[in-house]
């Protein structure tokens, strides 16, 4: 069982595609070094080509025994773009995706212009947004709601009912790395559910953002629409996946 932070800007989503780079070829191509037995790579959830991990699980079926720590180490000293927080055996029936209880993503954007270093991120975003109304979005996604018009076309799925425990905005002042006088003023919205379907956070956010925006006219009602039809009945683009954190998993 591993829990691990990655930097998604540098990999093709968490899942293994043929002849693209991704978490699980780069991970797997580490662990497999010392546990030569390992044929799948369990994750807690699947994140998008650019979206990252603070706190993302992995579980896999090994005979090896080995000291974690020394693999650990070893790991963390030779992968640039993947970090171990933590290796250690269970052996207790385990999996990281059906075994989770809860999750929390973080998504991070700022209507100001970045420092280069920070494209990849945090999400720019072009037009100032009304907190409130944001917020007032975010409201109605609280509960337990069919989120089939916010998935993914394509996906494949026993249920598209989700429920959420937490969504809110706030505000806070990032300082400039090379200028301690400058900040920056950006957009933190959490989101706690107990699962999430694919590019789920990404589209709830593109979509509030269009009502949210100063240079749109929709209105909330709209969106309370958006869940209770389950079909688009307004046009909206994914957010950005540079500004989207995989960040805790409850167990």
């Amino acid at each position: 069982m591993l829990e691990i932070s990655y930097d998604g800007s540098h990999y093709n989503g968490s899942q293994y595609q043929p002849n693209k780079r991704t978490v699980e070829s780069d991970l797997k191509k580490h662990l497999i070094y010392f546990f030569k037995d390992i044929e799948n790579l369990i994750f807690a959830g699947r994140t998008d080509a650019g979206v990252h991990a603070v706190g993302q699980y992995v579980n896999f079926i090994s005979t090896y025994k080995l000291d974690t720590n020394l693999v650990l180490l070893h790991i963390n000293k030779h992968s640039k773009y993947i970090k171990i927080i933590k290796l250690f055996i269970d052996k207790k029936q385990f999996h990281a995706r059906k075994s989770a209880k809860k999750r929390e993503y973080v998504y991070l954007f700022s209507t100001e212009q970045l420092p280069v270093y920070l494209s990849n991120y945090i999400s720019y975003m072009d037009c100032a947004v009304d907190k409130v109304l944001f917020q007032e979005c975010l409201n109605m996604i609280i509960g337990k709601h069919d989120f089939l018009v916010f998935q993914k076309t394509g996906s494949n799925v026993l249920t598209t009912v989700r429920e959420i425990y937490q969504a809110k905005i706030d505000e806070f002042q990032y300082k400039v790395l090379t200028d301690s006088n400058k900040s920056i003023m950006l957009s933190k919205i959490t989101l706690q559910g107990n699962a999430f379907l694919y590019r789920m956070v990404r589209n709830i956010i593109g979509a509030i953002y269009m009502i949210a925006s100063s240079n749109n006219k929709l209105s909330p009602s709209e969106f309370k629409k958006l869940l209770l039809q389950k079909k688009r009945i307004f046009n909206f683009k994914p957010a950005p996946s540079s500004g989207l954190y995989l960040n805790k998993i409850w167990y």
